[in-house]
């Protein structure tokens, strides 16, 4: 399907330049009203009307094709000898913050974001630590735990990437829980 969305996307970019285009010159004035009229009289519009419909249906294959691409990206899939698993994106970044805060104490509050891609699962953790900690041992031992969470319990066998983003660092005296979460931001 990748060369049908690359195809239907190479379309539309094509007829959007030409349409943009031909209404630049027009706005310009290079070409004036008396020759926009004269095209139009000159257009058939059946052709019109059947390449119209062919572009509209073609817009919404390529739409349900890229709706059904994010939906199926938001989960890995492999083979067991019952048949198929599934497992959400979203159920092992609850699994990985539980696992982490259940584990690490350093750690005081973290947020995670997986995706699939090409090379395997990428997994971005934005981390507050609490301040009596080294941080290089703290990262290390969240990467760490994360990765053999990851291919022991979960299945996943190829991870790409575990990045380990440390967003702050609280101490504990008169340290009370923030109003809001803030913003996360991932690379």
């Amino acid at each position: 399907m990748r060369i049908f969305n690359k195809i239907v996307a190479w379309i539309y970019a094509l007829t959007s330049l030409i349409v943009a285009f031909f209404f630049l010159l027009s706005a310009i004035g290079i070409i004036s009203r008396q020759q926009v009229h004269l095209y139009v009289e000159k257009m058939n519009w059946n052709a019109i009307g059947i390449i119209g419909t062919f572009l509209i249906v073609l817009g919404l294959l390529w739409l349900l094709f890229v709706v059904n691409y994010f939906r199926k990206s938001r989960s890995i899939c492999f083979d067991n000898p019952g048949g198929e698993v599934k497992v959400a994106l979203s159920a092992i970044e609850d699994f990985i913050v539980k696992r982490v805060l259940a584990q690490i104490k350093a750690v005081r509050r973290i947020t995670t974001r997986t995706s699939a891609t090409a090379k395997g699962l990428k997994v971005v953790n934005r981390v507050v630590l609490w301040s009596d900690n080294e941080i290089p041992t703290t990262c290390a031992t969240i990467q760490d735990l994360i990765k053999k969470y990851l291919q022991d319990i979960i299945g996943v066998e190829r991870i790409s990437v575990i990045k380990v983003i440390v967003a702050g660092i609280s101490t504990h005296i008169g340290e009370e829980e923030p109003k809001e979460e803030e913003p996360i931001i991932y690379e």
